[in-house]
C-alpha cells in the first residue's frame, strides 16, 4: 500500500478507535510514519522510488534507478507532530540493517535527508525505543489527593511556586554583549536567564574566533555567582560531518560547562544552533542520553529587532502563555546598537515580564524542564493517622542527581485546620519549606525535594 493511501485509511480510521479507548501509542505512531512526507531532493531524473510503513515504526523505502548514474538525495520530512515526541529517536538503515549518515538541520531535526548511490537498493527509516527504563508518567489525577475523615486537600502544583505560566529567557552564541549589557541589565530585574554558549577552543589554522574562550575569566565569574544558568550551544556552532565529530560538538560543549559547575546537576538544554547541519548515524536521543540533554532547538519566540514589533509580539505571546498556563519561551542574540535586538528592545521586553511576574515562573531552561518532568513523574497520597494528623505521601521516580528542582505542594486546609496551627515534618525529622500562604484562601504552599518521601501534617491544639 502508497504511503498516501495509507495514511488517509489511517487517518479515516482512528476517530473511530478514538471513540471506543481504542487507540495505541502505536496506531498513532503508525499514522504519524504513514503521514510523512518522501521525494528526491533537487532532481527530475528517470529514478524512482515507493515507500510503505511496514508495522508501527518503519518506513520502508524502496529505490530504483533505472538507468540513473549519479547518487541520489532522499528527502524524509516526519510530521510536525513527531518533531518534539519522536524524531530524536529516528535512524535509517539500509536492508541488512547497516545504519547510513543522515543529514538533518540543527533546528529541524525531523528533515532527514539521506544520500544512496543510483543503485537498486531498500533503506528504512525507524523509530527506534530509547535505550534503558522509561520514566513512569502518572496521569494528573494522581497528582492531587483528598483525605475523606479530615477533608484535607493535596495538588502538586503546576508551576513552581502556584504560579499561572512560565519563562525562560534565552541568550545564543555566548556573545560578549551578554556579559557585557544583558546579565547586568537581569540582574537588576532579578532575573535568570539561559546563556546557550559555544565554550569550544580557537583552532590552529582557522579563523574562526572563540568569544567564550577570549572572556573565559567574565563567564567563570558568572558560573561562581550562580544566579545564571549555562547551556549547551556545540563547542563551536559549526555542525559536523560524522559521528565523531558531532560526538566532539555536544560531548566538549558538555564537558566544559559541567567543569564550571563542579557538584551540580549535569543536566543542560541542548540547541545544536540555526544555520547548521548535522550528519550522523545515530539517533539525537543517543547524544541526549550521554550527556545529559534535552533539546530545546524549536518552541521559541526569536527577539532580534529584524523581525520587527518584538516588544508587541512578545506581549501577546506572553499574554496567551499565561491563559493557557504553559512554558513560554524567547531568545536573543547579541545585546545592543547595530546588534540582534537593541539595549531599548531588551529592557521593554524584561520590563513586561516584570508586570506579569505575579503569574510568571521566571528560570533557566532546566529549572522548568526538571520542573515539568518531576511533576510528570510523581503522585500524591494522603492517610489520615488522627483526626488531627495526616500522612502525605510523595512518590517521585526522576533521578535526583539530575533532577533536582524543588516541587511545589499545594494544601488547601479543612476549615477547623488553623494555617497558624499547622506542624508539618518530613519523615526523616526535617520540616519542610512553607511558603507563604495564598491570599485570602486556605491554601498553603510547601516546597519539598523531588523525592519519594512522606510528610506528616499535624494540627496544633
Amino acid at each position: 500500500m502508497s504511503v498516501p493511501l495509507l495514511a488517509q485509511w489511517v487517518g479515516a480510521l482512528l476517530p473511530l478507535l478514538a471513540a471506543t479507548g481504542a487507540v495505541r501509542e502505536g496506531d498513532t505512531l503508525r499514522a504519524e510514519i504513514a503521514s510523512a512526507k518522501v521525494s528526491f531532493l533537487d532532481y527530475c531524473g528517470p529514478a524512482t522510488f515507493s515507500a510503505t510503513v511496514r508495522g508501527n515504526r518503519e518506513l520502508v523505502i524502496e529505490v530504483d534507478p533505472r538507468g540513473e548514474r549519479g547518487p541520489l538525495h532522499l528527502s524524509v520530512v516526519l510530521p510536525s507532530s513527531a518533531e518534539g515526541r519522536w524524531a530524536a529517536d529516528v535512524v535509517v538503515v539500509d536492508a541488512k540493517g547497516r545504519p547510513l549518515l543522515v543529514r538533518r538541520s540543527g533546528t529541524e531535526w525531523h528533515k532527514l535527508t539521506i544520500r544512496v548511490p543510483a543503485e537498486r537498493a531498500t533503506y528504512i527509516v525507524r523509530a527506534v525505543e530509547p535505550p534503558g527504563p522509561r520514566l513512569q508518567v502518572f496521569p494528573e489525577r494522581d497528582r492531587q489527593a483528598v483525605e475523606p475523615t479530615t477533608g484535607l486537600r493535596a495538588a502538586i502544583a503546576t508551576w513552581h511556586e502556584g504560579r499561572k505560566a512560565a519563562l525562560s529567557i534565552r541568550f545564543d552564541d555566548s556573545h560578549p554583549s551578554h556579559l557585557s549589557t544583558a546579565i547586568p541589565i537581569l540582574r537588576e530585574y532579578g532575573f535568570r536567564g539561559t546563556f546557550m554558549v559555544c565554550p569550544g577552543r580557537a583552532e590552529p589554522n582557522s579563523r574562526w574566533r572563540s568569544d567564550f574562550e577570549e572572556h573565559l575569566a567574565e563567564w567563570k565569574a558568572v558560573a561562581r555567582c550562580g544566579d545564571q544558568e549555562f547551556a549547551n550551544h556545540t563547542a563551536h556552532h559549526r555542525g559536523a560531518s560524522g559521528d565523531a565529530e558531532m560526538e566532539a560538538e555536544i560531548g566538549q560543549a558538555a564537558k566544559a560547562i559541567w567543569d564550571l559547575f563542579p557538584g551540580r546537576s549535569k543536566l543542560l538544554a541542548l540547541n545544536l544552533g540555526g544555520g547548521t547541519t548535522w550528519e550522523t548515524t545515530k539517533p539525537l536521543r543517543y547524544y541526549l542520553d550521554k550527556y545529559h540533554l534535552f533539546d530545546a532547538s524549536t518552541g521559541s519566540l526569536g527577539m532580534d529587532d529584524v523581525y520587527g514589533n518584538r516588544v508587541a509580539a512578545f506581549r501577546e505571546h506572553l499574554r496567551r502563555h499565561i491563559e493557557r498556563g504553559l512554558w513560554c519561551r524567547i531568545h536573543f542574540h547579541a545585546i545592543g546598537q547595530d546588534s540582534g535586538s537593541s539595549e531599548a528592545t531588551f529592557r521593554a521586553t524584561l520590563a513586561t515580564a516584570k508586570a506579569n511576574e505575579r503569574d510568571l515562573w521566571i528560570a533557566g531552561m532546566a529549572d522548568i524542564y526538571k520542573y515539568q518532568t518531576e511533576r510528570q513523574a510523581a503522585k500524591l497520597e494522603l492517610h489520615a493517622e488522627t483526626p488531627q494528623r495526616v500522612l502525605l505521601k510523595l512518590c517521585c521516580g526522576t533521578d535526583p542527581h539530575l533532577y533536582d528542582q524543588p516541587l511545589t505542594i499545594e494544601l488547601v486546609l479543612p476549615t477547623a485546620w488553623p494555617p497558624n496551627k499547622l506542624k508539618i515534618i518530613r519523615a526523616e525529622r526535617q520540616p519542610a519549606e512553607v511558603l507563604a500562604a495564598a491570599p485570602n484562601t486556605r491554601t498553603i504552599r510547601l516546597s519539598v525535594p523531588p523525592l519519594t518521601s512522606s510528610y506528616t501534617i499535624e494540627r496544633s491544639p
